[in-house]
């Protein structure tokens, strides 16, 4: 269910409460409940009270869940099928491959294209003329030995082979992006890969390309290509810090991060090659900042601070070092005192952005006191009660920074800090968010449809908060503008949402389209991906060819499978020894086409021998 439903919705059941019993609804009666394992925490009370039985999540767990049903409230469910009764399932899936000879490699069969890898955001940093020089050379590093080539990828499954092409965003709007001038000596594509060599701060931007067969086009997700740039620090006299023994200080960095990268830092004293070492009184954040729990006299000095980008893929690191701040400590005596938190933590880094589903997020937390305070870390739940951290949480640094790596969706929630000394423990809470992307949950799938039929198209994605999310439909690759279609287009497209149709489906509108989710939060848009194909196919058996004789006992039942593929759809008449067989007695015939023979009896055994069956197509 986590990977099939991240949107964690209650499904129903027909789980049922009689009284004090939970019972199963089945068609032959009903079944007692027979365990005890697997409802979810703290639900005693409803399971007195309730009616109905949910599968849902809750407590960072699935489990079953006593729920009382709204009269209008509509929820998901599975549909269960006995093995023995599925020949009596009226199916409608065509796959890609319908009408093809069945002699055919999957790697063969004609499709449009799909992606199925997509292109990655991507970052690059340069040095600047002024730290090379007008030589071209400083330090024995040469313009040459950093020369930088960007690569963005994109692939698609096709046959025949898709060509590929690039563009650029030059606007909110895809339909006005511009295909990469490939005249340009430092483009150079070849089949999905885009490289830049050496790229510059004008070839920042977002991009995304297009595959392209005979069958249809696809459109891939945006990604963002972007200098990484350090700026230099303020030339100007810093403020000296003052403090007290035995007391806190803080040492502010005083860097603006005017580039949307995450940052390294680091603090040197009395002379740049003499890095502080982080110890119970001394800790450097991620936002920069230099904190003593206690200052002593041997921390008075000039501290500098060293700021570098945060990004072990690039080939050149920018980084910049600030001028000196002074630190006077002023007296060596100090009173024991209770721990205080210091503001504005716990933090939650990265903070230039939300952290990502599947990356690693940390939490600081730092505090001032007298003795050195000590950290401790628990989950929070709504209730206020306190739980263990994660098995897979990690404490860094004296426990000051708590590391939770590979996000999923069960880590965000409160997280509590304690700080405590012999004098006394404080605490602080908190929340922290994952960022997302969307992730459809019910994505398209390939439709082969009959000439004059409908097309429904349906995808959902999570989150499935239409506050948060907002969709738009692409056909081979052009999004679909309602001003833009011709009265005759309105009049057979209707498009509500997450939802498109189309009346009386021709062969011209064959292609790939595409179902477009966009988080409102941070524009980030995935697709859904489906090819429609119409087509006209005389009956044939080519796939499913049906046996000549089956055997039975007496009592049992006999199933014989009709599945011709055929379109429009084929109508079925069975017919036995020239007449025509119809439904009675001890005899079905199926929507699907499919016949069922129940109770078989020694005196069939003569007359199915000599039987033929026929199939006409209509």
């Amino acid at each position: 269910m986590n990977e099939r439903d991240p949107s964690t919705q209650r499904w129903i059941t027909s789980g049922r409460r009689n009284g004090p019993f939970w019972q199963w609804a089945k068609p032959n009666g009903l079944i007692n409940l027979q365990f005890d394992q697997g409802w979810l925490p703290r639900t005693e009370q409803e399971q007195r009270v309730r009616s109905f039985l949910v599968y849902a999540y809750q407590s960072s767990q699935w489990g079953w869940l006593p729920y009382d049903i709204a009269p209008a409230e509509t929820m998901p469910f599975v549909c269960e099928v006995p093995i023995r009764e599925t020949y009596g399932v009226m199916t409608n899936y065509r796959g890609i491959e319908y009408g093809l000879p069945s002699n055919i490699e999957q790697r063969f069969v004609p499709r449009a294209p799909k992606f199925f890898e997509q292109p990655q955001d991507q970052e690059f940093g340069r040095i600047d003329q002024i730290t090379l020089g007008n030589s071209g050379s400083t330090f024995g590093i040469s313009k040459l030995s950093l020369a930088i080539v960007v690569t963005l990828t994109c692939r698609a499954d096709a046959y025949p082979v898709a060509d590929y092409f690039w563009f650029r965003m030059i606007s909110g709007s895809v339909s006005e992006a511009s295909l990469v001038n490939l005249a340009d000596s430092r483009y150079f594509q070849h089949g999905g890969n885009l490289m830049i060599n050496n790229p510059t701060s004008e070839d920042s931007g977002t991009y995304f390309c297009k595959a392209r067969n005979f069958f249809g086009t696809a459109i891939s997700n945006r990604v963002h290509l972007r200098e990484i740039t350090i700026g230099q620090f303020e030339k100007r006299e810093r403020p000296k810090v003052i403090a007290d023994g035995h007391r806190d200080a803080i040492i502010d960095c005083l860097y603006k991060n005017t580039n949307t990268g995450d940052l390294n830092y680091a603090w040197f004293k009395g002379a740049i090659n003499q890095k502080v070492q982080q110890t119970a009184e001394r800790f450097i954040s991620r936002n920069g900042n230099l904190y003593f729990s206690r200052v002593t006299d041997g921390d008075s000095g000039k501290y500098y601070c060293a700021v570098q980008s945060d990004n072990p893929h690039l080939r050149y690191l920018p980084s910049q070092t600030s001028e000196g701040t002074e630190l006077d400590v002023r007296s060596t005596f100090g009173q024991e005192r209770s721990p205080r938190i210091f503001p504005n933590f716990p933090h939650v880094f990265p903070t230039t952005r939300l952290p990502k589903l599947g990356e690693n997020a940390s939490i600081e937390c730092i505090a001032e006191g007298y003795p050195v305070p000590t950290y401790r870390w628990y989950r929070e739940d709504e209730f206020g009660h306190l739980h263990p951290l994660q098995s897979k949480a990690m404490l860094n640094n004296f426990n000051r920074e708590l590391i939770i790596p590979n996000l999923q969706r069960d880590d965000m929630g409160l997280y509590r800090c304690e700080a405590s000394n012999t004098r006394s423990v404080v605490h602080q809470s908190v929340s922290l968010l994952i960022q997302i992307d969307p992730v459809f949950v019910v994505p398209l799938e390939d439709q082969v449809l009959d000439v004059g039929t409908t097309l429904s198209w349906y995808c959902e994605a999570y989150p499935n908060d239409l506050n948060q999310l907002r969709y738009s439909w692409f056909i081979n690759g052009t999004e679909i503008f309602w001003d833009r279609l011709t009265l005759i287009q309105q009049q057979r497209l209707t498009i509500t949402n997450n939802l498109l149709m189309i009346n009386n489906v021709q062969p011209y509108d064959n292609g790939i389209y595409q179902c477009a989710a966009t988080n409102t939060q941070n524009n980030v848009q995935r697709f859904s991906t489906a090819e429609l194909r119409v087509l006209t196919l005389a009956p044939t058996f080519g796939k499913n060819t049906m046996v000549s004789t089956l055997r039975s006992t007496v009592g049992s039942l006999v199933s014989i499978i009709c599945n011709p593929e055929g379109a429009p759809r084929p109508q079925i008449q069975w017919v036995k020894n020239n007449l025509p067989l119809n439904a009675g007695g001890n005899v079905q015939i199926f929507p699907n086409g499919n016949l069922a023979i129940t109770n078989i009896q020694l005196m069939d055994a003569g007359k199915r021998k000599f039987v033929f069956f026929f199939i006409y197509f209509v």
